[in-house]
C-alpha cells in the first residue's frame, strides 16, 4: 500500500488507470518513479524526492527499462550520471 505521505503530495491523474491504495511505494519504486518523471508535476518529483532521498531515488532511475528523451535527459542532469550508466540506455525494448 502505498505510503500516505507520498500518496497526498502526489497528483492524482498519475493514478488515472491504477487504484493508489494499491501501490506499494517500495515493490512498486520503478513504476512509480518513471511515472512521476514522464506524466508528474515538480511537485510530483519533489514528493519521490523526500520519501526516497536522491541516492535511493538515483539507484531506481538507473534501472528503469525505458523512458522518454526528456526524463533522460531530466535524470541524467539532475543525478549528474552519465547516459552509459543508465538500463534504459544500454537495453533495446524489442530484441
Amino acid at each position: 500500500m502505498l505510503d500516505l505521505l507520498l500518496v497526498s503530495g502526489l497528483s492524482e491523474h498519475l493514478f488515472w488507470d491504477v487504484n493508489p491504495q494499491g501501490v506499494d511505494a517500495e515493490r512498486h519504486a520503478v513504476w512509480l518513479a518513471k511515472r512521476v518523471l514522464e506524466y508528474g508535476y515538480w511537485s510530483d518529483w519533489q514528493a519521490l524526492v523526500v520519501y526516497y532521498g536522491k541516492a535511493r531515488l538515483a539507484q531506481i532511475v538507473v534501472g528503469i527499462r525505458s523512458l522518454n528523451p526528456r526524463a533522460f535527459a531530466f535524470c541524467q542532469a539532475w543525478f549528474q550520471i552519465p547516459a552509459t550508466d543508465f538500463r534504459c540506455s544500454n537495453t533495446t525494448p524489442f530484441p
